[in-house]
């Protein structure tokens, strides 16, 4: 797992080093660090191959929430997580899908939960899932999979993304509602099951996802869904 710091403190980025490599010792993990000081040295540096990205807020070059977004933009699958000394920041995250905040004062006590959530991450990001067409069955990532769409044919259309075409399968969409419980995946209403990693905003009876699509959601049930997909962000409690 190749994880990079960017904090401006070198003294501070070397405890993090000595953290990960006692954490790798004792989960049995090889993890290669790589380290920046600045913004402008992270965002010239090529990350594609990296898993993690500890980021801290506040650069002598920039605050890390305006490196975010523009990292955001190439690496969308990067697990972020804020280094700061102030929650408050906390909501701004969001924006830049932050995975979590670290606080500096409390590294000692809370850095390895971090590392166990974020190896638990890495591992649904590679989690797949079977559909079974009428010919043959096809293996998809389920991070890829935007949303399931029943049709009237008693068949389900699965919206993926990254330019995928739809695959039609058979079942219901109930079927998969069932074998995603607890994966992340809202019932929008009872044609749409939708990836909430994907989503947006629900706003005004819609959900909007990343790629522009928006899908209706059940005006009968409209709050008891918003809610759930706050609840899941972590918006609320």
């Amino acid at each position: 797992m190749k994880i990079i710091i960017c904090v401006d403190n070198p003294g501070f980025v070397r405890t993090m080093e000595t953290r990960l490599e006692q954490y790798a010792a004792s989960r049995k993990r090889v993890i290669e660090v790589r380290k920046a000081y600045c913004a402008g040295d992270l965002l010239e540096m090529d990350l594609s191959d990296c898993a993690v990205l500890f980021l801290d807020i506040e650069l002598p070059d920039g605050d890390g929430i305006g490196v975010a977004q523009k990292l955001r933009t190439r690496y969308t699958d990067l697990i972020l997580v804020f280094v700061t000394c102030w929650i408050e920041y906390a909501p701004a995250g969001y924006r830049v899908n932050a995975f979590r905040y670290l606080i500096k004062e409390r590294l000692a006590s809370e850095f390895d939960v971090c590392m166990d959530e974020i190896l638990e991450k890495l591992r649904e990001n590679h989690e797949t899932l079977v559909l079974h067409t009428r010919d043959s069955a096809i293996e998809v990532f389920i991070k890829n999979i935007l949303y399931f769409e029943g049709t009237q044919s008693r068949s389900v259309v699965v919206h993926l993304q990254k330019d995928h075409s739809p695959i039609e399968c058979i079942g219901k969409l109930s079927d998969y509602e069932r074998l995603l419980a607890g994966k992340g995946f809202l019932r929008l209403q009872k044609s749409f099951l939708v990836n909430m990693t994907h989503v947006v905003k629900i706003r005004n009876y819609y959900a909007y996802l990343r790629d522009q699509t928006a899908l209706k959601v059940s005006e009968r049930q409209y709050a008891d869904i918003k809610k759930q997909f706050l609840l899941w962000e972590g918006k609320i409690i």
